[in-house]
């Protein structure tokens, strides 16, 4: 099969899961992005081009050191967070930044997101952090954001949004749901009453598994 092809397959595959990201808002118009990897390339999504209106051929392919090989229109503006992620994590195979509303909120707030329930720390690790702040499109908001998602799947960007990294598109928007379910339960907990962590020995063996379980 031909390189070209490969690409048009996975172009595809990025575009539907660009279009379930905003089925399941968690983006509007153009925010957010997301991106694959094929062998020593990336995927990612063009910048300022709406969802709803994005075609296959949209997509821009640059290699880990941010060159453009293939499209005619701009990488996102964050290609320089989802080169951090691929390049110092050598598993991730998908990058998915949204801009959901709750954890946008946590975002805000600069709050990371505790350990509270039992099916969400093996998918995404416990205590969710918020990255330093840092402007958009820059490298140093990558650099942020990849120490704040070490030993996590998943991490708030503050003042901005979240990512979620996985071996796969597929699971990478899986994890974007859970983690912006998981927030929607701490916000709505939190106007209740104040919401109790796991215990300390559940969450260690709970990220054990998201260890065993590689974690993406």
């Amino acid at each position: 099969m031909k390189v070209n092809e490969v690409y048009e397959d996975t172009k595809q595959e990025l575009l539907n899961t660009c279009l379930k990201m905003v089925e399941n808002d968690l983006v509007i118009g153009s925010s957010g992005n997301a991106s694959v990897r094929v062998g020593d390339d990336v995927i990612i999504t063009p910048s300022s081009v709406y969802y709803t209106e994005m075609k296959i051929e949209d997509m821009v392919v640059i290699d880990l050191k941010g060159e453009v090989l293939e499209g005619f229109r701009n990488p996102s503006v964050e290609w320089q967070m989802h080169l951090e992620l691929y390049n110092t994590r050598s598993k991730v195979g998908a990058v998915v930044h949204t801009h959901s509303i709750y954890a946008s909120a946590m975002a805000v707030l600069n709050e990371s997101l505790p350990p509270m329930i039992d099916e969400t720390v093996p998918k995404l690790g416990s205590h969710i952090r918020v990255s330093e702040y840092a402007m958009p499109g820059t490298k140093q908001l990558g650099t942020n954001v990849g120490t704040a998602i070490e030993e996590r799947s998943a991490a708030l960007i503050a003042n901005h949004g979240a990512v979620c990294i996985a071996k796969t598109l597929e699971k990478a928007l899986h994890l974007s749901i859970a983690l912006e379910r998981t927030c929607k339960i701490y916000m709505i907990a939190k106007q209740v009453g104040t919401p109790k962590h796991l215990p300390e020995e559940v969450v260690e063996d709970e990220q054990d598994l998201w260890e065993m379980m590689s974690g993406y």
